[in-house]
């Protein structure tokens, strides 16, 4: 194939060089002028087309850093509601230390009068808004409790890339303002070295891809000037923004007549808030001189060539053509073998090249990379039906994955269930919207998931506001409610609601099947025993005997070390459905001090009051239940047991 293009080049060269140099040439001459406009609309376009680009990116970080400030808003008011001070009392290193904490780089406080009134910004304290669209936009922040943002700016002062979020605590008289560095934000995201890219190479790319183009520049207009987005700091005259702004087009040439910089006009597409405002001027540098240049040079070296060195342009051409055309398609020839033996990392190389080589080079990595996101989407799609069945669901059951679920697929095993329940839901949710009745389930379970998950255990359905949970071994199911009566305790710190959230826990532990049931379009997977339904009914038991937390008999026989934890009987009974008594035995690690001090006085008199109960000796367990009542007379569980006694 080499010998073939060799002597393919050389004919070519002979037969069509002399004629095509000197035709090629004048007409080159000719029409400089025309290429060089073409040109220029070329790198408009580009421009444009960059900016796009560049602007869908900010567009994304601000919608990105709007939500992350959703969440770090609100938590910031409260911290500042915690101190028990008014914002104006904190001091500079409190602010610093509250922005560095929730990752914003400067904190404002903005009173009624549209005034800064606290800032950890020098410059900016007691700085007051003139009356107009932004104040009206800060009058519909106060007190609404909902994060705002005025998009994407730039610095008045520094001429840099920021935004700006609003948050008005309810029940105050002042707004929370944060401003970030969008490239420092965007460097610390997951596309932090796309943002790098875009900032120091994607438009001087421009340049450096047009050997004519000496300059670009993209500025953005606003009310703090006309700032360089792609050179923080540098600044347009104020002359040639407006002339510009009211033309949409300026041409400027130097008095050298060989550099011409050419001024257009760029808006953001209509339809978003952020696109609206980014009115941009786009700049561009050409060397016309040196197309004239360029025209003569190629004139006259090839007469130098064709008349002397035809052998050795020859000899050049071939390693030329060896090395970008040929050992190019070679590399591509390998590269696609390893991209079709799973190698989908594997670099190719020639993509930055301009030609069909690099197009062709571009297209094989774009192959690669949609190769990689079809894969890496499956994975997420994975994630996904995981949110819905549990993989610890699916282990238990033996499948890998949902795709080997079929239905009717079971599996018997021993677990420990849990059931818990939030306290007069039914009030709580009457004095909320429903939006607020999800939203208040979701930041409850969204708290206790976690605490469940930490513990071994994995949560097998929600049903409205209760949980039901499996766990492998009963001390973990125990440590579990423990930790979810803890983790309850911040959630009710965190909460703006009139009343504390109470829960009820139950726990019982035996044999129970695990399998999917439905039918062949709709499954679901589920488990099915009368440990389940006991489980349940001990959870609904809390709410009668007023305990926060209940474990059967069979809990109790499955811990490793009762003695760890802080626990008595409470009661003998025979639950709805049951025929067989169970005794239910409080957790009352979580109770205040003194209420767990006398509990336990009288946990030892109650267990073997039990056990000589269960023994039908009712005589001595009457005895120690009666010890224990006096113990304690207002003992619920010991009057309890002595009214099984009976």
């Amino acid at each position: 194939m080499k010998r073939k293009v060799g002597l393919f080049l050389l004919a070519v060269m002979v037969a069509v060089s002399l004629g095509a140099t000197v035709v090629a040439s004048l007409a080159m001459y000719r029409l400089v002028s025309g290429l060089q406009d073409e040109d220029l609309k070329r790198i408009e376009t580009s421009l444009s087309e960059r900016f796009a680009v560049f602007e869908t990116m900010l567009r994304s970080e601000n919608k990105r850093n709007h939500v992350h400030m959703e969440k770090v808003l609100p938590e910031m008011a409260a911290e500042v509601e915690r101190t028990g001070r008014s914002p104006s009392e904190l001091t500079i290193d409190e602010l610093n230390t509250l922005a560095a904490k929730y990752g914003v780089e400067h904190v404002y406080f903005i009173n009624r009068q549209h005034k800064v009134f606290q800032t950890n910004l020098a410059y900016d304290m007691g700085l007051s808004f003139p009356v107009g669209s932004f104040t009206d936009f800060l009058d519909g922040v106060f007190g609404k409790g909902k994060v705002m943002s005025d998009g994407i700016d730039l610095s008045a002062v520094t001429g840099t890339l920021r935004t700006y979020s609003y948050y008005g605590p309810p029940g105050t008289d002042y707004i929370l303002e944060t401003s970030t560095d969008v490239r420092a934000t965007l460097k610390q995201s997951d596309f932090g070295w796309m943002s790098q890219f875009f900032f120091e190479d994607y438009f001087a790319d421009a340049v450096q891809s047009n050997a004519y183009v000496t300059d670009v520049d993209v500025y953005l207009i606003n009310a703090a000037g006309t700032w360089s987005l792609i050179q923080a700091g540098r600044k347009l005259a104020p002359v040639i923004a407006e002339k510009v702004v009211k033309d949409g087009r300026y041409q400027v040439t130097d008095e050298s007549g060989r550099h011409v910089t050419t001024y257009s006009l760029y808006r953001g597409a209509a339809g978003d808030k952020d696109a609206e405002s980014m009115v941009v001027v786009r700049k561009i540098t050409y060397d016309t001189g040196l197309a004239r240049q360029a025209v003569l040079h190629v004139f006259a070296s090839s007469m130098i060539v064709l008349a002397l060195m035809l052998p050795l342009v020859f000899w050049l051409a071939s390693r030329l053509l060896q090395r970008q055309i040929l050992d190019p398609l070679f590399n591509l020839r390998g590269e696609a073998g390893a991209i079709a033996g799973g190698d989908l990392d594997h670099a190719i190389a020639d993509t930055e090249r301009r030609d069909e080589i690099g197009h062709l080079a571009r297209s094989f990595a774009s192959m690669r990379d949609s190769v990689r996101t079809t894969i890496n989407d499956l994975k997420e799609t994975n994630l996904s039906i995981e949110r819905f069945v549990p993989h610890a669901f699916l282990a238990k059951i033996g499948k890998a994955n949902i795709l080997s679920v079929a239905l009717g697929d079971n599996k018997r095993q021993d677990m420990t269930i849990l059931f818990s329940d939030i306290r007069n839901f039914t009030s709580l949710s009457e004095a909320m919207t429903p939006d607020e009745n999800f939203a208040f389930i979701n930041a409850y379970l969204e708290r206790m998931g976690p605490v469940i998950r930490d513990h071994g255990g994995f949560i097998d359905k929600y049903i409205g506001d209760a949980i039901m949970a499996l766990f492998e071994h009963a001390d973990d199911g125990v440590r579990a409610g423990l930790a979810m009566m803890e983790t309850l305790k911040a959630f009710n710190a965190e909460r703006t609601g009139p009343e504390p959230v109470g829960i009820g826990i139950g726990l019982n532990t035996g044999s129970l099947m695990m399998g999917t049931i439905g039918e062949r379009h709709r499954m679901d997977g589920t488990v099915i025993s009368d440990a389940v339904n006991l489980a349940s009914r001990v959870e609904s038991l809390t709410k009668v005997y007023h305990v926060r937390m209940l474990i059967s008999q069979y809990t109790l026989a499955q811990l490793r070390d009762p003695t760890a934890y802080a626990l008595r009987p409470l009661d003998v009974v025979v639950v709805k459905g049951k025929t067989q008594p169970v005794v239910l035995f409080e957790v009352f690690d979580g109770d205040p001090p003194d209420e767990r001090a006398a509990k336990l006085r009288t946990s030892a008199d109650l267990l073997r009051g039990v056990e000589a109960l269960l023994a039908n000796d009712t005589t001595t367990a009457r005895r120690h239940f009666e010890a224990a009542l006096a113990l304690w007379p207002d003992d619920s569980a010991a009057a309890n047991l002595l009214k099984s006694c009976a």
